[in-house]
């Protein structure tokens, strides 16, 4: 990407789009509340129709993690056929154990408004949009992080088990922490021709 003669703030916002990398691989040092509470604010100014604001965040750290895994194996268990048999009971333990892949596990949903005229294509573009801000923020601030979402989240139960209304719709979850030193960051995917992605119609 050329940056050349772009402002300073320019460069750093483009820079941050440009080399963000999900990353999954973590220390188990938890960052200090105060970092966590910079990304969740930053995905708080995520571009929100009518201003409904239906961000909700449950942040889980600790043994909070293993409570939430159950959550997880709960909502594995309305899906399988039968949870008794050794598949089912190894899938389970895998999903129980998922949340401490990571030191902080942030648990974003989106409440809709009941205002006229919202509809909850719009609320949850705007939930969207805020994880994109948290994962840019986290970036910024020398976090590692990986946006995971999974069957669980489209689990009508799964919203009120951790605590949300229940109306609300589960976003996805973000594990978050410090990049383990011996993690290899992926190479991004070559970016499709813009003579695919983008059409032109009326600008010269």
């Amino acid at each position: 990407m050329d940056l050349e003669g772009l402002s300073d703030i320019a460069v750093a916002v483009l820079d941050a789009l440009s080399t963000r990398r999900s990353i999954g691989r973590l220390k188990p040092d938890c960052p200090d509340r105060h970092l966590i509470e910079r990304v969740i604010q930053a995905a708080t100014f995520a571009p929100n129709h009518r201003h409904t604001q239906p961000w909700r965040f449950l942040v889980l750290a600790g043994d909070a993690r293993s409570h939430g895994g159950e959550v997880l194996a709960r909502s594995l268990v309305r899906r399988l056929a039968d949870p008794e048999t050794p598949s089912s009971v190894e899938a389970l333990r895998t999903e129980r154990a998922k949340f401490l892949r990571a030191p902080v596990i942030v648990v974003v949903a989106v409440e809709p408004s009941t205002e006229p005229n919202v509809t909850l294509d719009e609320e949850i573009a705007s939930g969207a949009a805020g994880v994109q801000n948290l994962l840019l923020a986290a970036h910024a601030l020398g976090l590692a992080a990986v946006w995971r979402t999974g069957d669980s989240v489209r689990d009508e139960v799964v919203p009120t088990e951790f605590g949300f209304a229940k109306s609300s719709v589960i976003i996805g979850y973000v594990y978050l922490g410090y990049p383990d030193p011996g993690h290899t960051v992926k190479p991004r995917p070559s970016r499709l021709p813009s003579e695919i992605t983008t059409r032109w119609e009326g600008c010269t």
